[in-house]
């Protein structure tokens, strides 16, 4: 099989395709022909020696992938050989053969794209759990950061599908019309300063009910956008500002009776199945899409430095 392994931190230079052997299922595990592995920002950030995920290395990222079953391990009931599946893995996502516990493992749709399931994993549950977790009501006012990646893009059709009033969208400006297709009722360019003044309007004065933010400033101008009991959700550190929260901002969430809190996917690890059956059943009816950007997995290099530099939007893949 092909694997990708990361030796040292760095840049995408230190991403390396290797070659082992295929090692057989275990009890309780089956084996996977790789069609499609998904790549998470926190790769990128594991690469560079930045995620608290992966403290040290060697490693092999990657925790997604998709495919067809080629083997059974002792006890495992509910699959068989040549069924299509995804799953998520620890880690070595990146590669062409993966054996996964049974129990990480969900059956696809035969309609359903390999590359297009890895979106609902990571991506998608963090989406979906996110605005759980912001206790979003129908009606309320959503702000979504980097909203034309990969949870950015899932995030403003789900708060859609769950009712939510306005959806706004933070995106740079190539990316407005992008946005704009998946639903979202505005679109704020970020990387200008003073983009929080066009908020207040864009909800009738009232504010911002739930912020989705990927970026981890707590110094952004969001802030004062904030409803009051807004929820601030910081899910990802893509700024590396390392800013703290200004003095000034205290009185402010407290007068707002505002919550700001971070979120990590697997502290809804227990309800997964909850979310990627209501997940698939929105693709299957049309009403959530999901777009992906492929790059062959010997390509994983350019993948990362494309990501890097925001030329991708929606779920990025390595096909081997």
């Amino acid at each position: 099989m092909k694997i990708v392994e990361v030796q040292q931190f760095g840049g995408p230079e230190v991403l390396h395709v290797i070659e082992e052997a295929d090692a057989p299922p275990q009890s309780g595990q089956i084996a996977i022909e790789v069609k499609a592995s998904g790549i998470n920002f926190a790769d990128i950030m594991a690469r560079n020696g930045a995620y608290p995920g992966v403290p040290s290395a060697p490693f092999r990222p990657g925790y997604e992938v998709a495919g067809v079953v080629s083997a059974v391990g002792e006890g495992v009931q509910g699959f068989q050989g040549g069924e299509r599946v995804m799953a998520f893995v620890p880690n070595s996502g990146y590669t062409s053969y993966s054996v996964v516990s049974a129990q990480q493992a969900t059956r696809l749709p035969d309609d359903l794209d390999f590359g297009a399931a890895t979106a609902l994993l990571v991506q998608g549950l963090t989406a979906y759990f996110l605005l759980e977790a912001g206790n979003l009501q129908a009606g309320q006012s959503v702000l979504i950061a980097s909203a034309a990646g990969g949870v950015g893009s899932l995030a403003v059709q789900i708060a859609k599908l769950k009712g939510a009033g306005k959806v706004i969208g933070l995106a740079s400006p190539s990316r407005h019309d992008r946005v704009r297709s998946l639903g979202a009722d505005a679109v704020l360019d970020y990387t200008q300063s003073g983009w929080s003044k066009q908020l207040l309007p864009e909800t009738g004065g009232q504010g911002i009910s739930l912020y989705l933010d990927s970026q981890g400033d707590l110094g952004s101008e969001a802030f004062d956008s904030l409803a009051q009991k807004a929820y601030w959700l910081i899910y990802g550190g893509q700024s590396g500002s390392g800013s703290g929260l200004p003095p000034e901002r205290v009185w402010g969430l407290v007068g707002k009776n505002a919550t700001l809190r971070g979120y990590n996917l697997f502290g809804n690890a227990a309800e997964f199945g909850r979310g990627i059956a209501e997940l698939l059943g929105w693709v299957a009816a049309g009403k959530l899409k999901i777009e992906v950007t492929r790059f062959p997995l010997s390509e994983v290099a350019r993948a990362h430095e494309a990501i890097s530099n925001r030329q991708t939007t929606g779920k990025v893949v390595l096909e081997p």
